[in-house]
């Protein structure tokens, strides 16, 4: 079964600083949604149902956080010659492949958080929204690279109008 996600490739990986910003978002999410929905279930009904959403709140909040490890080493994605593949997904497994020929345009994007820890994303945009990819976490030089890469391979492939 495993061989259907892995095919022969030189798979690349998401750096491990990347954990720590995953870490850094699921909190942040986590606990301001946590906070808001307690604070509405305690005013607008009874504070012991507001005390187990706020346990329920701070059990999900720990399992993103224990998880976001492994979901950043799921992530992978290999240049070959023809199509880039993309795979992740811990348990509903994707693998995506996305012709360099299909692509019509590959962005770049960078939160406050990704940049304070020097973290890009690379989004490849294509006529299908299920072909379409996103790596996450990369260093900003290794997305600069990629992106000229991607760019570069779209155009030797394109179709002809």
């Amino acid at each position: 079964m495993t061989d259907l996600f892995t095919p022969a490739a030189d798979w690349q990986r998401l750096p491990d600083r990347y954990v720590t910003v995953r870490w850094l978002g699921a909190l942040a999410y986590n606990l301001v949604t946590t906070l808001v929905g307690v604070l509405a279930v305690g005013f607008l009904f009874d504070w012991g149902w507001a005390g187990a959403l706020a346990l329920v709140g701070l059990a999900w909040t720990g399992w993103r956080v224990i998880r976001a490890g492994r979901w950043v080493r799921s992530f992978g994605y290999a240049e070959r010659d023809e199509d880039l593949l993309i795979t992740h997904g811990l348990w509903n497994k994707r693998l995506t492949a996305i012709p360099y020929g299909r692509m019509l345009s590959v962005n770049v994007e960078s939160g406050p958080i990704d940049r304070a820890w020097g973290l890009a994303r690379v989004e490849l945009v294509t006529a299908s929204v299920q072909s379409a990819g996103h790596i996450p976490g990369l260093q900003q030089a290794d997305a600069a690279a990629l992106r000229d890469r991607l760019i570069a391979a779209g155009e030797a492939q394109a179709l002809p109008l």
